[in-house]
């Protein structure tokens, strides 16, 4: 028999309850054993509700029933979780978890715990919602190098960025939209400040690169500040406006953080829109390889947790400890590279006449501009970050306008 059980029955534990009752028999039949739900940890009264039978507010429940082989772990937050996560796999169960605060933060303890216990610890749903990408990276890709990986990996910024180009939105409108349909909190730093994000590519990199990536010490920068004018000027440059986490694996060790970018029409994560999540990931043998879809949701998620069960109920287990629990990443700076840059420059009606001509002067020939309102961009040639400051300097001081805003373009 092998029996699991639920902590949390919010919108992902409900989901994956709903696919656990829905698919008990066809797993029991897959695996020629009794695989079921047994008990949903929560304080909610289910009465009424098709979790009433399996209901339980006392933890104890569940670490003193022998038949529970696997927890699978949906409360949010971080110290209670972790508890809850460590004693599952003190006790010799099973764990899997969409909570990526508790990855993020407690990844190589628990890996070790598991490890100690001959039981699994898995995450799938952790990086990605219900897009399939930390299994590929630890198995279907394993034979090669990666060297690089570059995701949209937060739902909530890439609607908000979506509705403001689309409708014509201010940033504040259209994250009081994404908290009325329910993809924003009502407390909304973890997402449009890159919080979320940083996690997630911290997570990814980690296993990627086979070096711990501490989440704390990724540079992280939000879209609080990008403007509708921002992305109907990059629009008309070529380009789109998208929060990106991203790593890169150099001789010097691992570059990786969460900003917005300037995309070019190119590259396909520009056309990745509303709620939904891609990564990117580049490895010596298969190139790039590009992952899509739903990043969150109750049944997306679920269904990525759901992977994990059948993942360990196939036979799934670790041989060795990762390398990642031995190797710290030396986390590097992007560096003082010479990249192109957007800018938003408020512009004084004395200035329209002279901002082309100054603008190409201080940027460079290839530098491009546009103009909406009251505002201009431009899209400079390339500079260092130093020299890109001092000409800015120069631009406000000669014309008497005010730069607003920096994004790096992507080439």
């Amino acid at each position: 028999m092998f029996k699991i059980a639920i902590m949390g029955c919010g919108v992902v534990g409900s989901g994956v309850a709903d696919i656990l009752i829905e698919k008990k028999e066809e797993l029991s039949k897959r695996f020629n054993d009794t695989v079921e739900l047994k008990k949903i940890l929560d304080l909610r009264d289910f009465t009424g509700t098709p979790y009433e039978s399996y209901a339980t507010k006392d933890a104890e429940e569940i670490f003193s029933d022998p038949e529970i082989k696997l927890i699978v772990m949906t409360i949010g937050g971080l110290d209670f979780a972790f508890n809850l996560s460590k004693r599952a796999l003190e006790s010799g169960r099973h764990l899997v978890t969409s909570n990526k605060e508790v990855v993020a933060e407690y990844g190589k303890e628990l890996t070790q715990l598991a490890f100690d216990n001959n039981v699994q610890f898995l995450y799938e749903a952790s990086s990605g919602g219900g897009i399939p990408v930390i299994r590929p990276i630890n198995i279907c890709l394993s034979s090669n190098d990666i060297y690089e990986i570059q995701g949209i990996l937060n739902g909530t910024t890439n609607y908000i960025l979506t509705r403001m180009k689309d409708d014509g939105m201010s940033f504040e409108d259209a994250l009081k939209l994404a908290q009325k349909n329910g993809y924003a909190e009502a407390e909304p730093s973890a997402d449009v400040d890159g919080h979320d994000a940083c996690r997630k590519i911290a997570i990814l990199s980690t296993l990627a690169y086979d070096e711990y990536v501490d989440y704390k010490k990724v540079p992280c920068d939000g879209i609080r500040n990008i403007s509708y004018e921002d992305l109907l000027m990059s629009e008309k440059l070529g380009y789109s406006i998208k929060l990106i986490g991203g790593s890169k694996k150099t001789d010097a060790g691992i570059s990786c953080s969460v900003e917005p970018l300037l995309l070019p029409k190119t590259n396909m994560l520009s056309g990745v829109s509303s709620v939904f999540n891609s990564v990117m990931v580049k490895g010596t043998y298969v190139g790039d390889v590009m992952f899509y879809g739903r990043g969150a949701g109750k049944l997306p998620t679920a269904s990525a947790v759901a992977g994990d069960i059948i993942a360990i109920l196939c036979g799934a287990e670790e041989k060795v400890l990762p390398g990642f629990m031995s190797k710290e990443a030396e986390l590097v700076p992007a560096g003082n590279t010479p990249a192109r840059y957007y800018l938003r420059i408020k512009l004084g009606e004395a200035a329209k006449a002279d901002f082309d001509s100054s603008a190409e002067a201080l940027f460079g020939k290839e530098a491009k501009t546009t103009e909406q309102g009251e505002y201009a961009a431009v899209l400079t040639g390339y500079f260092t970050k130093e020299e890109l400051n001092s000409r800015i300097a120069q631009l406000e001081q000669s014309i008497a306008v005010k730069c607003e805003n920096i994004i790096k373009a992507e080439d």
